[in-house]
């Protein structure tokens, strides 16, 4: 339970808090071309999960990286002119960390392929699933995607309506080719009915329920006595994971990738021993007891995109239980994003480059729109004169808020210092508040009351949103709080009062805005801290543990006095 242990007059809700530990991760991104908006919309859901766990006491870690093997990264080194594969995805790997950084994404790893840890990682985990009797040689023949990295079902594949003689697969509609060849293959087939029955009885395991229906639809009705093909001829793939004990095969780029999960936290060998990590940063203590990788591993949640659903809900709990590893807490699926209603793709010129969006609006901005219009089972559809809209709303109604009660009629610091949790008089005293509102037109006492009453219930309510990726759902609910206080500011007209009202009325419109600010950190961190700065709000009181009516005494100081300029700016510089 997170607690706020001192004593206040004003109304605490006590909240139940996500897991002791908590481990995001993002998909590891194929480096073959510039970052797109779904690479930011992953990386943002994790980001906010990771801010929310962190800002409420949660020990928390956030891995993203790049997956840089397979014959994807390989054809588009060559096809751009480079002789090493290596070289091309040492520059092309940056492009991800330049996003991250421009969107304030705070993990704690980026994870590369490439790095000699995970290389390790990857050859044990074959290393054990081979031991275990999981993993045997043989011929394959089948139709092979290139883009997707995967074998496709005769069934799942047609002729390709646009290219005389070419083949496509039903799921992608990426070309496949027919080919026959010695590989090393997986016993999938061995973990159907393990798979089905760890999906039926953990019903959180895939989220939302939507898509977990959709996996077990798909194991229940679909014949998974065709092994997987785990290897390639090294012939064809060069760029690739030496299969230990063959130089002639590369390991299977799928195989290859998932285990970064695991290498993020400190590799194989230290979940098994359940041994505590001797780095930083993911060496954390809670009670003086040290974090194991093991503690961290069962708290992984994977947020993915729908596209790969399969080979995180499928594949990979299977290798997991072929090499006798502990699965992940839970494995979250998204839907994509839409550009104007229309399907994002480079022929139609409609690719929405988020760093350009951001140059433009804000990474905030953009930020904050992408979440507030995510909905996990839905497609996304971004829409840039919104997001050029939003920034205009957010100095119109918070900036502004805030701009009003900064008045030099006005005095926070007197309101504060009277209506704190300390203070002399408190607003949660519904037959003070009457009182001292009874001989007004507009019932603002009323309207007090409910502001009140929905900051103080705004921390569960968070709470419950983030811990099921609704963030729209608490930004909604934000927009709703600061319209009311905009209302109340309006209805109340302090400039025409004096004394407790008018303070009253400051206190309230104030409080509405610096909790606002604390607890929309996760969703727009340097916004937020531009506007707890406005405030002067001091940084250590920035915390859940503050985001309480009354429960910050000092803020405000000279707010009244100071000619501070704007707390939003309406453009940026780089705006058009």
């Amino acid at each position: 339970m997170l607690r706020v242990t001192r004593s206040s007059s004003y109304h605490v809700r006590y909240y139940s808090v996500l897991p002791k530990v908590s481990h995001i991760t993002t998909p590891i991104f194929y480096p073959n071309a510039k970052p797109h908006l779904g690479h930011l919309y992953s990386s943002l859901l994790c980001d906010v999960f990771h801010r929310w766990n962190k800002l409420n006491g949660t020990p928390s870690l956030l891995t993203t990286g790049t997956d840089e093997h397979g014959l994807k990264i390989q054809a588009a080194s060559e096809k751009n002119g480079f002789s090493d594969p290596k070289l091309f995805v040492d520059k092309l790997y940056k492009e991800f960390v330049s996003l991250d950084t421009v969107f304030n994404i705070d993990f704690t790893r980026f994870i590369r392929t490439t790095d000699p840890d995970h290389i390790e990682n990857v050859k044990l985990l074959w290393e054990l699933c081979e031991k275990n009797g999981f993993i045997y040689q043989g011929t394959h023949n089948g139709w092979y995607s290139i883009s997707d990295e995967t074998f496709y079902p005769e069934t799942k594949v047609i002729k390709d309506p646009k290219n005389k003689g070419k083949y496509i697969n039903t799921e992608s509609n990426n070309e496949v080719i027919y080919q026959s060849e010695v590989n090393y293959f997986f016993k999938l087939s061995q973990f159907r009915n393990k798979l089905i029955d760890h999906i039926s009885n953990n019903e959180a395991f895939i989220y939302p329920a939507s898509k977990r229906t959709e996996i077990l639809n798909e194991l229940k009705n679909t014949d998974l006595s065709q092994d997987l093909s785990i290897s390639r001829p090294s012939s064809r793939l060069k760029w690739g994971i030496e299969v230990p004990g063959d130089s002639t095969q590369r390991i299977y780029v799928w195989f290859d990738a998932l285990c970064n999960y695991v290498t993020s936290i400190g590799g194989i060998q230290s979940v098994i021993r359940e041994a505590p990590l001797n780095q930083t940063p993911l060496q954390h203590k809670i009670n003086n007891s040290t974090i194991t990788p093991n503690q961290w591993w069962c708290n992984t949640t994977h947020l993915i995109g729908k596209d790969i659903a399969r080979f995180h809900c499928i594949y990979w709990p299977s290798f997991l239980m072929a090499a006798g590893l502990p699965l992940p807490k839970q494995v979250v699926v998204h839907n994509h994003w839409l550009c104007n209603g229309v399907k994002m793709s480079k022929s139609l010129g409609n690719v929405v480059d988020p760093i350009e969006m951001a140059d433009k609006y804000g990474a905030d901005v953009v930020r904050w729109f992408l979440l507030e219009n995510s909905k996990l089972d839905e497609d996304g559809d971004f829409q840039e004169d919104k997001v050029k809209s939003l920034r205009g709303l957010l100095v119109s109604k918070w900036g502004n808020l805030i701009n009003r009660c900064c008045a030099k009629k006005f005095s926070i610091n007197r309101a504060v210092n009277e209506f704190n949790s300390e203070g002399q008089y408190n607003l949660s005293d519904k037959d003070f508040i009457n009182s001292l509102f009874e001989n007004s037109e507009t019932n603002i006492s009323t309207d007090i009351t409910k502001l009140i009453t929905e900051l103080n219930d705004l921390p569960q309510f968070m709470n419950e949103k983030i811990e099921h990726f609704h963030p729209g759902l608490f930004l909604r609910k934000c927009w709703s709080i600061i319209n009311d206080a905009n209302t109340l500011m309006q209805n109340g007209t302090p400039w025409n009062k004096n004394g407790l009202q008018q303070d009253a009325l400051i206190f309230v419109c104030m409080e509405v805005s610096r909790i606002l600010a604390i607890l929309c950190q996760p969703m727009a961190p340097e916004l937020t801290h531009n506007l707890l700065d406005f405030m002067n709000v001091d940084k250590d009181k920035r915390t859940l543990q503050y985001a309480r009516i009354g429960f910050d005494q000092t803020y405000g100081k000279s707010c009244n006095t100071l000619n501070k300029g704007v707390p939003i700016a309406r453009t940026l510089n780089s705006e058009a």
